[in-house]
């Protein structure tokens, strides 16, 4: 039967995916709510076939990325109704817009990074605070030595890529180990006695310099 050209082996047939109809039906509530956020939705989207075959890619691009969650899906409609954008986003942008650290009550990259930086500097050994045991390790990842060093731009792309991995392991299920007893921050024990003694050594020392 081989020799038939008309003849589709098993390798050959296309596959078929199921979706049930509690998937279908948040995939067409998404739908509908891009299609309200973004007014010139119909320039992804001319036609019923071509919006049926973009449910179906948008489907497999959450289960690619373990998206699991209407938590996940209503933060990256936040995130679209905020970028105030008339076009849909393409699905791998909406996916990782899904897996925001926001989304989990975490502060944003920037703010994070900004932290990572002042806990990297040497005068902050010791005493740094972390928001989260996400920044932590990503900052362990990112490397404390040579997070610093990088320019401003190699050193976001850096963080963000590692913060955005312990966000999603978050957003899986994971629980991320805790920040080691070692750099847990230490609320520096400043009193007025503490001034007043430092003080009074400045002083004696630019006196015994003056003489």
């Amino acid at each position: 039967r081989r020799s038939d050209p008309t003849y589709q082996g098993p390798e050959q047939s296309p596959a078929v995916v199921v979706v049930d109809h509690a998937t279908r039906a948040v995939i067409d509530d998404l739908f509908m709510r891009l299609r309200g956020a973004c007014g010139a939705w119909r320039q992804s989207w001319p036609t019923e076939a071509v919006m049926n075959a973009a449910k179906l890619e948008w489907l497999g691009e959450f289960m690619r990325s373990g998206i699991t969650r209407m938590e996940q899906i209503d933060h990256g409609m936040r995130v679209v109704s905020a970028s105030k954008s008339a076009f849909v986003p393409a699905p791998g942008v909406f996916v990782s817009w899904c897996f925001a650290p926001e989304g989990l009550g975490l502060p944003s990259v920037e703010s994070a990074y900004a932290q990572a930086l002042r806990n990297c500097h040497p005068a902050m050994r010791g005493c740094e605070k972390w928001y989260h045991p996400a920044v932590y390790h990503a900052t362990a990842a990112a490397g404390f030595h040579s997070l610093s060093l990088l320019s401003r731009e190699l050193g976001l792309a850096s963080f963000e890529k590692h913060y955005l991995i312990q966000c999603r392991r978050i957003w899986q299920g994971e629980q991320l180990s805790s920040v080691p007893v070692a750099e847990i921050a230490m609320e520096p024990k400043i009193t007025p006695e503490v001034g007043k003694k430092a003080l009074a050594e400045l002083r004696a020392h630019r006196a015994g310099g003056a003489r």
